[in-house]
């Protein structure tokens, strides 16, 4: 029972300003009713009157119904594709779902003798299909309707949908089939319905998560002008981007520089509007972008301005405590410099120096301690560390084991905070092309990053440090939305 197609509508329709086109909009219906070795659920007509009206409202439609695993995952990379650019997004999954508590699955027409580790060739992923709409927060949702709870399941998988996490923003409805179908057609889709308010009093069976507002791209109603305004300009996601790093330079929060005009956008815009005495629609002319790009140019120089000035003067602090300190000639001293200057200009020179005394290469050394201080430093922790000075409180060793002890304390403090700074720095930039610009960025400016392949290690870590001290932002070495638009300043 195959039928799959696609309906590309591209419709010109008077909204409040004549000749204003639609935003595309896309939707993916996948249900599996019709199994070859699993007892068949019945919920096809449900998804008919779903696809006459996703249809009827213009979506760009992607289906599958009852197909093979690697027909159903061709469908949802069409799909996929035409995500970036859409404005409402909606997608409806029914069938036999499993899951092994940490990943759902979606179980595909020829599925048999199912067990964790054979479930992942013939399933479709709940987290993929999540992900996906990660970058469209509001704009998307998300409906399944789990069928046959008796599934005949092998080891660690359960029958049903398991616990996940729905991306901010996204909204994610579970329940019954022709109660969620029902919805989406007197609810979702119906200009200024109340979505949440109707869900609480309407659909009882119907478990909400995530992000499900009465006030969504899915139940607007007709624009207003301002937002026609802006609409017409036809801003694209990297003209998007733009604005939003501009509006961080001029001390405006958009919540993020993902070319995605989201709540924090609207209210940073918005802003900026008052500051300028414009009214603050949220919404930008023409004229608007102009001025704004304008005077993000102008504080950008201002700031790399100050910036060269300070780097210069740091500069000359670097190098003259290097000379104070013995320019690496002394433990005692090269220990001073790096607590000072950790990514200093001679950071490299007072590491390899220290690594020279750590390997105790010098004949006075007896072999008893050459021998704990190895066992010690491949270990690595405070107690192995202790447990040497403990054994050698006069060894050659001391002061290098005594910063190292401090080292790794300050290092188990901030484990939470750089728990915390990495998942921003995941939340900021994504994807792979934004770590790369950030690379190309910083090595465009003379901070050595080592390979430019999108991978943050130990070096770009010490270049961002380095480069975020010489703009005088918070050092650590981690990408925020500022350091991102300043590096993203004159791109």
């Amino acid at each position: 029972m195959t039928n799959r197609f696609q309906i590309m509508v591209a419709a010109a329709a008077i909204c409040c300003v004549s000749g204003l086109a639609l935003a595309k909009d896309a939707a993916l219906l996948v249900v599996q009713s019709d199994y070859r070795y699993l007892d068949d659920v019945e919920d096809v007509e449900d998804a008919a009157m779903l696809e006459r009206r996703l249809t009827a409202e213009g979506f760009t439609f992607f289906d599958s119904q009852s197909e093979q695993a690697e027909d159903v995952w061709d469908v949802i990379s069409d799909f996929r594709a035409e995500v970036e650019d859409a404005d409402r997004l909606l997608v409806f999954m029914s069938g036999r779902f499993a899951n092994n508590g940490d990943e759902t699955w979606l179980i595909t027409r020829y599925a048999e003798d199912l067990d964790d580790l054979s479930i992942g060739g013939v399933g479709v992923p709940l987290s993929a299909i999540l992900r996906s709409l990660a970058d469209h927060p509001g704009q998307a949702l998300v409906l399944l309707a789990p069928q046959g709870q008796d599934t005949p399941l092998g080891v660690g998988l359960t029958p049903g949908i398991g616990e996940f996490d729905a991306p901010e923003g996204v909204g994610v409805l579970i329940g019954p089939s022709d109660g969620l179908a029902r919805f989406v057609d007197e609810t979702a889709l119906t200009p200024d319905a109340r979505m949440r308010s109707v869900l609480r009093a309407d659909h009882p069976g119907v478990d909400v998560f995530g992000s499900v507002a009465d006030n969504s791209p899915f139940t607007r109603g007709e624009m207003s002008k301002a937002e026609a305004a802006e609409v017409a300009l036809g801003l694209s996601r990297g003209e998007r981007r733009d604005i939003q790093r501009d509006l961080t330079i001029l001390d405006h929060n958009p919540g993020g520089i993902d070319g995605i005009f989201g709540r924090g956008s609207r209210a940073a815009i918005a802003d900026w509007q008052e500051a300028q005495d414009y009214d603050p629609t949220g919404y930008l002319t023409e004229r608007q972008v102009s001025l704004l790009e304008l005077q993000a140019s102008k504080r950008a120089e201002e700031l790399e301005e100050a910036a060269r000035k300070r780097a210069e003067q740091q500069a000359r602090q670097d190098h003259a405590y290097w000379e104070k300190t013995g320019k690496g000639s002394t433990v005692k001293g090269t220990l001073a410099y790096l607590k000072e200057y950790p990514d200093g200009l001679h950071s490299d020179q007072a590491n390899a120096a220290l690594a020279k005394w750590q390997s105790g290469s010098e004949a006075n050394i007896g072999k008893g301690e050459r021998a704990y201080w190895n066992n010690a430093r491949s270990i690595d922790t405070v107690q192995s560390y202790e447990n040497y000075l403990d054994k050698y409180p006069k060894g050659h060793f001391v002061d290098v084991a005594k910063n190292r002890i401090e080292e790794l304390k300050q290092a188990q403090k901030r484990q939470a905070e750089w728990k915390a700074l990495a998942a921003a720095e995941k939340s900021l930039l994504k994807n792979g092309p934004l770590r790369l610009i950030v690379e190309q960025r910083l090595t465009g400016q003379g901070f050595n990053v080592g390979q430019v392949d999108g991978t943050f290690n130990a070096q770009t870590r010490k270049a961002l440090r380095q480069y975020q001290k010489s703009r005088g932002l918070n050092i650590t070495g981690f990408v925020d939305q500022v350091t991102l638009a300043r590096l993203m300043i004159n791109m």
